[in-house]
């Protein structure tokens, strides 16, 4: 993968990233929460080793790295780092919206509300309409194309565990690999060992050699 950008964990985020992800809101939140973390990333302590890290080049990665854990997930918008200030702008591809403070939480509240409560059509238009936050440059318009789109592009979801707690055999081996989101869909792959974050960069990456199942 192309460029890399690598952010100490919030204990907000650690706490959101250790537990289950169940739900395509849960994971949509976890990364809207992450982003908003961006800035503040510079006031964490440097001993933390828990880490966000997006990776940029055929695909947009975003892993997160924790104790006995790494998963990853398709990173739903674009970055552009200005290297003169040293900071990045996320932006939507689609309708150029630039991912500011305003927009984010307009977005952390809709799905707060819609993880809360069953999703229908009633129900995200409610959540479009009531917010005071619409401008000329963020409109209703833009605002159902940003949910819209959030609610079906495709995760990509892939999660690596040491289970200890749940080891059992072949039947749940102690290194596995979990594939997709949704319990119903979801099923696993038994490793031989453990892996790292350069491995598991490495089975996502279309650029690199292919890993093999024997």
């Amino acid at each position: 993968m192309g460029k890399e950008f690598t952010y100490k964990m919030s204990k907000q985020i650690l706490e959101r990233a250790g537990k289950p992800l169940r739900t395509r809101e849960e994971a949509i939140l976890l990364l809207l929460y992450t982003i908003r973390m961006f800035d503040a990333s510079i006031f964490i302590p440097e001993e933390r080793n828990e880490k966000v890290i997006i990776s940029i080049d055929k695909m947009n990665r975003i892993f997160y790295l924790i104790e006995n854990k790494i998963f990853s997930m398709q990173f739903p918008f674009c970055i552009e780092h200005n290297s003169e200030q040293d900071s990045i702008v996320i932006y939507h591809s689609v309708t150029g919206t630039v991912i500011s403070p305003m927009v984010l939480s307009f977005l952390i509240e809709a799905f707060e509300k819609m993880n809360r409560i069953e999703v229908d059509f009633d129900t995200i238009f409610e959540i479009i309409m009531e917010p005071e936050v619409k401008s000329e440059e963020f409109t209703s318009r833009i605002m159902w194309q940003l949910i819209s789109y959030l609610l079906k592009y495709d995760l990509g979801y892939l999660r690596f565990d040491v289970d200890p707690e749940q080891e059992n055999g072949k039947i749940h081996p102690l290194n596995h690999l979990d594939i997709c989101l949704d319990n119903a869909a979801s099923y696993k792959i038994g490793l031989e060992r453990e892996i790292e974050f350069e491995d598991m960069k490495n089975i996502l990456d279309i650029t690199t050699e292919c890993w093999y199942l024997t």
